[in-house]
């Protein structure tokens, strides 16, 4: 597997951002959100795939 920064807009970065503060707050540490597209080992992306540490949301 190959793993590559995620192509987020301007708005998702923010947000990711946002999670990342509100998360450093409440735990009390640093939190870093890291957003990465994976690809098989012929460099496609893996359309619809959830690695077991996401979950997809509602």
């Amino acid at each position: 597997m190959q793993y590559e920064p995620a192509p987020l807009r301007e708005g998702q970065i923010s947000k990711l951002r946002e999670y990342e503060q509100q998360l450093s707050q409440l735990t009390g540490s640093p939190v870093i959100l890291i957003a990465y597209s994976e690809k098989d080992d012929n460099g496609n992306p893996l359309e619809g795939h959830v690695s077991p540490t996401e979950k997809k949301r509602p």
